[in-house]
């Protein structure tokens, strides 16, 4: 890992410090000691860090504690509660805050202790300035999030008992316009601000404008046009001037990961060869967790990439280990 020029004004949250045991030189050594950092990981932002492969994702990066120093940005308490179920933290409170300076201007040691949650929204800068602040890559996992209400389910069994097809009706609470893009290019925009290195984006297949159409079944749940807005925060985030990685999963499902061979291609040609390549549509959201983490270690591998990911069923294939061979494989 490359620290690069940006040392000297690299500032190490205590609870990084803490949990990562990282070694200083002297202070006496002035910035060639600040040069002889020893395992410094990489630090990282993710957003909807409480969804489903949000919160999957955020773990794992706090699991490979040597490697990452993890943020999460969520957007109520009850996603910073489900975030602290890892031991991450919210930070110290203003009070504890002011009575440590106190202490400090006593001349009596009290550091804070840095927030490693942080609750917000995606579309206002001044949150996201603070949570990117010093860190070196950005993991974006928000999305909208279809709905389906009581009554449509109601409503859609009756028909079926009638012998009619229904197709039920979905909402938003915060339409994909909002969140797929406006949201999307606010922490693009904020990631390049703060000098993030690297943005990983997780999207959806079917953005491609052969699959991206009006009658697409994604687009027209909700009346979301959600395919059409994600595809124009990839096309905004290829043209921003900062490295990116953007994975396209198929259908997402709640299986266990590391089960299964991952199989990648581009331009959603896997949603019409993926039966010759002995594989199914669909993925586990462990393993685009775990192809996240992958990204972010091999950054050099999958630089500007845009990529589509699904996997074979257990027992087909083999077990994707090997991350290198795996990227090597795309054009």
């Amino acid at each position: 890992f490359n620290v690069g020029p940006s040392l000297l004004a690299l500032r190490f949250p205590s609870s990084a410090i803490q949990r990562h045991g990282i070694r200083t030189a002297p202070a006496s050594q002035g910035a060639q000691g600040l040069n002889m950092l020893v395992g410094v990981p990489l630090q990282v932002l993710v957003t909807g860090a409480s969804g489903r492969t949000g919160f999957l994702t955020f773990t794992k990066l706090r699991e490979a504690e040597k490697d990452f120093y993890v943020r999460g940005l969520v957007h109520s308490t009850k996603g910073a509660k489900k975030l602290q179920t890892t031991g991450a933290s919210l930070g110290d409170s203003d009070a504890i805050k002011a009575s440590n300076k106190k202490l400090r201007d006593m001349g009596m040691p009290a550091d804070d202790d840095d927030p490693e949650i942080f609750i917000g929204d995606i579309c206002e800068g001044a949150t996201l300035k603070e949570a990117l602040t010093d860190c070196d890559a950005l993991v974006i996992l928000t999305s909208g999030v279809p709905k389906l209400r009581k009554r449509e389910v109601f409503k859609t069994v009756v028909a079926k008992l009638f012998g009619r097809q229904r197709m039920p009706k979905f909402y938003y609470d915060q339409m994909p316009e909002q969140v797929d893009w406006l949201g999307a290019k606010q922490q693009i925009d904020s990631a390049k601000e703060a000098g993030v290195a690297h943005i990983v984006l997780v999207g959806s297949m079917g953005v491609s404008p052969q699959k991206n159409t009006p009658d697409n079944t994604l687009n027209k749940i909700g009346d979301g046009n959600i395919l059409v807005w994600k595809a124009k925060a990839e096309e905004y985030l290829m043209n921003i001037g900062v490295t990116y990685t953007i994975i396209h999963p198929g259908g997402l499902t709640n299986k266990p990961g590391g089960e299964r061979e991952l199989v990648l291609g581009v331009d959603d040609s896997l949603l019409d060869d993926f039966e010759k390549l002995g594989a199914t549509r669909s993925i586990p959201r462990e393993d685009v967790a775990n192809l996240v983490v992958a990204s972010l270690r091999n950054k050099d591998l999958v630089a500007n990439k845009s990529f589509d990911v699904v996997s074979k069923e257990v027992g087909a294939g083999s077990v994707t280990e090997d991350w290198k061979t795996l990227f090597k494989t795309l054009p």
